[in-house]
C-alpha cells in the first residue's frame, strides 16, 4: 500500500512530539527567567535602559530606519537557524539546541517585562510593535526546528530510534528540507520586524508613545 504525502509528512512530525514539548518547555522556562531577571536590576540600571528605549522609539518616530535593518536582522535570523542545523548533525548539540532556546525566551521575557513594567500600556504597545508581529513568524520557526534538530541528533545516538523511524537518511532529508521551510517563514518575519515594525514605532511616536 502506498502511504500518502501528506501521511508521511505527518509520521515524521509525530515521531517529533516529545522534543517539541521540549523545547517549548526550555522556551517557557527562559521567559520565566527573563521575567525574574528584570526584579534583579538596580534602579540606575533601569533608568539606563528606559532612556535607550525612549531614544529608540524618538529616533524611529523622527527617521524610521527601514533600510539599513532587513539584511542585518536576516543575517542574525539565519545564522540562529544554521547554528541549530549544525547543532542537529552533532550528536554533541543536543544540550545546546534546548540553551539556544532558553536564550531565545530568557531575551523574550527579559524585554517583554521590562517594557510593560516600566511603560505600562505604552511598553505593551511598543513591545507589540517591535516583537509581537514578528515572533508570531520567527518564533514557531525557532521552536520547530529546534525541536526537529533535537529529535534528529536523537536518531543519531538511539539505535531503537533509528529501527522505528524511517532511515538516518530520509530523516536528515526531512530535517534539512524543514530547516529551509523554516528559513522561508523567518524571512516573513524579518521583513515584518524591518519595514513593519518601524513604520508602527513611528505611529506610535507621533502618537505621544
Amino acid at each position: 500500500m502506498v502511504t500518502a504525502p501528506g501521511n508521511r509528512l505527518q509520521a515524521h512530525f509525530g515521531r517529533y512530539t516529545t522534543h517539541l514539548y521540549l523545547v517549548i518547555a526550555a522556551m517557557l522556562v527562559g521567559v520565566l527567567f527573563g521575567v525574574l531577571a528584570v526584579g534583579t536590576l538596580s534602579v540606575a540600571d533601569r533608568l539606563s535602559l528606559m532612556s535607550y528605549v525612549k531614544q529608540f522609539v524618538d529616533l524611529e518616530a523622527s527617521a524610521p530606519t527601514y533600510r539599513h535593518v532587513f539584511q542585518p536582522a536576516l543575517a542574525q535570523n539565519l545564522k540562529l537557524l544554521g547554528l541549530l542545523y549544525v547543532l542537529g548533525v552533532s550528536v554533541a548539540g543536543m544540550p545546546l539546541v534546548l540553551l539556544v532556546v532558553f536564550f531565545r525566551g530568557f531575551v523574550l521575557g527579559f524585554a517583554a517585562t521590562f517594557l510593560v513594567q516600566g511603560l505600562q500600556w505604552r511598553g505593551a504597545a511598543i513591545g507589540t510593535a517591535t516583537m509581537g508581529i514578528a515572533d508570531i513568524f520567527l518564533l514557531p520557526a525557532l521552536v520547530i526546528a529546534a525541536a526537529v534538530a533535537l529529535g534528529f541528533s536523537w536518531d543519531l545516538i538511539s539505535p531503537a530510534a533509528r529501527r522505528k523511524g524511517p532511515g538516518v537518511g530520509k530523516a536528515f532529508a526531512f530535517f534539512t528540507g524543514l530547516v529551509i521551510v523554516m528559513a522561508a517563514v523567518t524571512l516573513v518575519g524579518t521583513a515584518l520586524e524591518s519595514y513593519v515594525s518601524p513604520f508602527l514605532l513611528h505611529l506610535l511616536g507621533h502618537w505621544g508613545m
